[in-house]
């Protein structure tokens, strides 16, 4: 099995275990960080709007649009101007900046990094220079609906354990815990374990970047720490991987993938199975008071709700999607957008007339909730990030191919797609017959087949040797694969 060391970037997601001093702490960074993202958003639009008046007054504008390091200047000089000011009087805005030196810098700085990035993409996707949906105008975040969250970095930030010297208060004497060691906070402990990335960066072949904390709907905070490691790469696939072959997937709702060779792997519908106790819980929150202590243990439950949905699903996706990665060669789905069949139901009338859909709203609703909750864009991303990782290939079809309406057996294409309610694929030219989804999957293997050409004896690729198999890639200046020797590590004992 060839493999490669690879300097790369991972990251390392734990659960947080603060005392309620550091939970206060934590929210404290969040809503400066969010406090500094709205100043460098409000800075960016008062400059446009100088701007905008500056060209009504015949003039050439002359201000400037402050970028990441002007918005980092700025906001020093005026953390500076205001750090004395007086208290407030009763009813009156606060305008000193006393509180900002109670939280780590970093925290600022990343924070105005985001807003100039956010309009840095704005105006890539106004002018068409950047991929995807076009993108709106950047917004304020609010208390409340925007999620807390903020960016730590530096030597301060490390994973330790309770037997290297730190020891927080409340920690027993004879337990060792890991932590991670956070600015202005502290060691945190955490709630599983943090040994991988610990002995990582004792051997020096990892290096911590930087860390992202969150709080979750459920109210648990979360670091997920962006780590420099080394780390062995497959280039090419294992022997369990080569007798797999080639496998095409067709994501759906019915079965979240249906496989080439047969099998289907179920739908779960976590959320669909919990729709019962959410209405409930929303229902509760609807009666109680605006602005109550009530009412915030209602919100919390309809959090921890969803909370439960997302961890099952992903769990889920992750355990069916390393399956897949760890037992074939190449792997084929389907590149349709899925955010974009979601948003069908927003169209308008003339949109739905067009493509000649004519489904009741609250069928649409339910089926767009079910697509949703399927989450066929992140086991689509889960199969590429560990397939580049354990040597399987994964081919994204073109969203426009014919994959639905095309017999895998003879390889005739329908005209016309066919109906979702028909689950029985019949082609006209040759007469077979077989369920739609097993058909779309085994087309999607029979395109995988052409692009990726298989040795007959092994399920080896045969041009897959550590580049892009794909010929567009080499003819617009890509490397060129090259087949590559396994590595001859000693093999221990």
């Amino acid at each position: 099995m060839p493999v490669e060391i690879r300097l790369i970037q991972q990251a390392y997601k734990f659960a947080l275990d603060p005392t309620p001093a550091q939970a206060r702490m934590l929210a404290s960074h969040a809503g400066g960080a969010r406090f500094a993202y709205n100043w460098g958003n409000a800075a960016i639009i008062a400059a446009l709007d100088a701007r905008e008046a500056e060209k009504a007054a015949g003039g050439k504008p002359e201000t400037k649009v402050p970028g990441h390091f002007d918005l980092c200047k700025q906001w020093t000089a005026w953390k500076d101007a205001h750090a004395s000011d007086p208290e407030p009087a009763e009813g009156e805005r606060r305008t000193n900046t006393a509180w900002v030196s109670e939280n780590f810098v970093g925290s600022y700085q990343a924070a105005l990094r985001d807003a100039a990035k956010a309009w840095s993409d704005f105006f890539k996707s106004a002018a068409g220079k950047r991929k995807g949906r076009r993108l709106g105008r950047p917004r304020f975040k609010k208390r409340g609906k925007a999620r807390d969250s903020f960016q730590v970095h530096g030597g301060t930030l490390r994973v330790e354990s309770t037997g290297a010297g730190f020891r927080p208060k409340g920690a027993d004497k004879g337990a060792t815990r890991d932590m991670i060691v956070l600015p202005k906070i502290g060691p945190v402990f955490l709630h599983e374990s943090g040994r991988k990335l610990r002995r990582r960066v004792e051997k020096g072949t990892a290096r911590i970047v930087r860390g992202t904390v969150s709080r979750d709907s459920d109210g648990r905070w979360h670091i997920a720490v962006t780590a420099e490691v080394q780390r062995e790469i497959r280039t090419g696939p294992s022997k369990r991987q080569r007798d797999g072959g080639v496998l095409g997937v067709d994501f759906g709702v019915r079965a979240i993938a249906t496989l080439s060779d047969g099998t289907a792997i179920p739908n779960p519908r976590h959320l669909e199975g919990s729709l019962g106790r959410l209405a409930k819980a929303q229902q509760a929150v609807a009666r109680c008071e605006p602005g109550s202590a009530g009412r915030r243990k209602a919100v919390a439950r309809v959090g921890r709700l969803h909370a439960r949905v997302k961890h099952l699903r992903l769990d889920g996706l992750h355990k069916a999607t390393s399956g897949l990665v760890h037992s074939r060669a190449v792997i084929a789905v389907e590149g349709f957008d899925v955010q974009e069949t979601v948003r069908y139901r927003k169209r308008g009338k003339a949109d739905r007339e067009k493509n000649r859909e004519n489904v009741p709203g609250k069928v649409r609703a339910d089926r767009n909730r079910a697509l949703a909750d399927t989450g066929i864009g992140i086991a689509r991303w889960q199969l590429q990030s560990k397939g580049a990782w354990y040597g399987c290939q994964v081919l994204v079809m073109d969203k426009h191919a014919p994959t639905g309406r095309t017999c895998s057996a003879c390889g005739t294409a329908k005209a016309k797609p066919v109906p979702p309610a028909d689950e029985l694929f019949t082609c006209e030219a040759c007469g077979s017959q077989m369920p739609r989804r097993v058909n779309t999957a085994r087309a999607l293997a029979s395109r995988a087949r052409k692009a990726v050409p298989v040795a007959p004896s092994t399920g080896e690729t045969l041009n897959a040797r550590g580049g892009d198999v794909s010929p567009a890639a080499v003819r617009d200046g890509g490397q060129m694969p090259l087949k590559r020797e396994a590595s001859t590590r000693p093999r221990p004992g």
